[in-house]
């Protein structure tokens, strides 16, 4: 009966979307370094709150830059029974279907927990026009985002030579 109710209360709550039935989409992948990782994307919908800041510039929707499809709605990290949600507020069109890795080229999410309340993590990501990297820390058990750019000098740096979350297995 639980499972039925939770998947009737997922239909009814996440479906509707420009008329269409729409789901949340989930990759779920387990990193070298043994840390299982959950990102959700869920379809995005304008609304006058969608407003975002990233290296303290807005990100404009509309004028000129084609509206997101989705956004990430939750990033999960989870190491020897201890789960924490990562800041994943401002990333839209992030995942979308692709692996963990192309390997030889580009890891996009890498790295390590050093015990149970301390990690770091790095995330290459893409919405349609153009990349940008996230990196996160948790010290003493809070997660912080450290970095959210789309800067080419940072991107370029983490997609150098394979990814720079590959160095944090």
């Amino acid at each position: 009966m639980t499972t039925r109710w939770i998947m009737l209360s997922a239909l009814i709550g996440g479906l509707l979307y420009g008329g269409h039935a729409v789901a949340d989409t989930v990759a779920a992948f387990t990193l070298p370094s043994g840390v299982a990782v959950r990102v959700v994307e869920a379809p995005f919908r304008v609304s006058r709150k969608s407003e975002c800041r990233i290296n303290g510039r807005r990100v404009p929707f509309g004028a000129g830059s084609p509206l997101p499809k989705t956004y990430v709605k939750s990033i999960t990290v989870s190491f020897q029974g201890r789960s924490y949600a990562l800041d994943a507020s401002c990333m839209y069109d992030a995942w979308g279907g692709r692996p963990l890795e192309v390997p030889g080229v580009v890891r996009y999410f890498g790295g390590k927990c050093f015990d149970a309340q301390n990690c770091q993590f790095r995330g290459l990501f893409s919405d349609a026009s153009k990349s940008f990297v996230a990196e996160w820390h948790i010290v003493n058990g809070i997660p912080i985002r450290s970095v959210l750019t789309g800067s080419n000098d940072i991107v370029h740096l983490v997609d150098a030579s394979g990814s720079a979350a590959q160095r944090g297995r």
